[in-house]
């Protein structure tokens, strides 16, 4: 592998190695304190996220997960009617599904580009006045058109449609100028360790402008107690060690994207007119939390990738309308009809994007999809 030995898919344990002194640092100290949870770190960390992300409001949660239906539950808080349905794209992790179930609506599946995987909002299958929320997912660090996003809501003022950011793979990216996080009524960030920001366990938040959405997700994180328990909530905290060291990892997080962008532009040059690589909106700066080409031969590829010593992942197999649980629940879908979704997960292949990645590395993953894409 000229030089190089096997390449992981992930680079947290890399990431670990750069950041130990200061982290088993920081973590001694919230230790030594006495005070683990909802504390000055917590505190902090929402503070400093929120100014991040332009927005009032962050309540640091319990997992990206939870965050969603949190964030949905508050947008439904005394005001559940008919529509109960919440629009979302067909082509996101299981937790995008889930979170909908979990907070007692109904998913509506919406198809998806092909090319990047993102909603395809001249797709949408169900009326407004059947609609209590959009729930967009801004994939694998890309963003939706969000000028787009902004025309619909305003063509459904009078029905109150809600938009809900799922950012969990996004935070570092901008639409306009504006960060990810700032691009709904509420948007929903995921700390586990695989995202650009990244916890060593889970860890999540919510962020908003809205204080009425902010009190009702404070609430539900703690078990509804804030008031008198007049709702029901859960558990769902990050602990003062997790803040006070995703606070250490924010110090670097700005150049840790630097070489993200690096990486992505060295991929994007190499493999132009090679392999299908991703398309990005020139209003977008992408986070490239993933770069995900499309190849007809994904497994064959794959395979002869891993020969070579490239570990790779498959974002995603299936889109979620062919999830067991859309099953299981019954969600109303017609097979075939999404199309852009089913096609983009036959064909869609992770390649490894992390900061500690050294040039070789890179060089070689290249060379390796060159020499095994035909």
């Amino acid at each position: 592998m000229s030089g190089t030995s096997r390449i992981p898919f992930f680079g947290i344990d890399r990431q670990y190695r750069n950041l130990r002194e200061e982290i088993l640092a920081a973590s001694d100290t919230v230790y030594k304190s006495g005070r683990v949870l909802d504390g000055y770190y917590t505190d902090l960390f929402e503070k400093t996220l929120a100014k991040m992300t332009e927005r009032r409001y962050a309540v640091a949660v319990g997992s990206g997960t939870q965050g969603l239906i949190f964030s949905l539950r508050s947008v439904d808080w005394g005001d559940r009617d008919t529509r109960h349905k919440v629009l979302i794209p067909s082509v996101s992790f299981i937790a995008t599904a889930n979170a909908v179930l979990e907070a007692g609506f109904d998913p509506v599946f919406c198809d998806v580009d092909p090319r990047t995987g993102l909603i395809d909002l001249n797709k949408i299958p169900v009326s407004a006045d059947e609609l209590h929320a959009v729930m967009y997912v801004n994939l694998f660090g890309n963003i939706v058109d969000y000028d787009q996003l902004l025309h619909y809501q305003t063509l459904w003022a009078e029905n109150d449609v809600h938009i809900i950011e799922d950012a969990a793979q996004s935070f570092g990216a901008y639409w306009r100028g504006v960060p990810s996080g700032k691009l709904g009524d509420l948007s929903v960030l995921s700390f586990d360790p695989t995202k650009n920001l990244n916890n060593y366990g889970s860890g999540g938040m919510v962020l908003t402008d809205d204080y009425n959405f902010y009190e009702v997700v404070r609430n539900l994180r703690d078990n509804g107690k804030f008031d008198d328990h007049h709702m029901t909530g859960t558990n769902s905290k990050m602990s003062e060690s997790d803040c006070a060291q995703m606070l250490v990892k924010l110090k670097y997080f700005d150049q840790w994207q630097v070489r993200r962008r690096q990486i992505a532009e060295y991929y994007q040059d190499q493999l132009s007119g090679i392999v299908d690589i991703p398309t990005v909106d020139n209003r977008v700066e992408h986070a490239w939390h993933k770069f995900v080409i499309n190849a007809p031969n994904r497994g064959r590829l794959k395979i002869r990738l891993d020969d070579d010593g490239v570990e790779t992942k498959i974002h995603y197999s299936k889109p979620l309308h062919l999830e067991p649980v859309s099953f299981i629940f019954g969600v109303d879908f017609n097979l075939g009809v999404l199309n852009g979704a089913e096609d983009f997960c036959k064909t869609a292949l992770s390649l490894p994007i992390y900061p500690e990645l050294m040039d070789a590395e890179v060089e070689h993953i290249v060379d390796s999809v060159i020499k095994n894409i035909s």
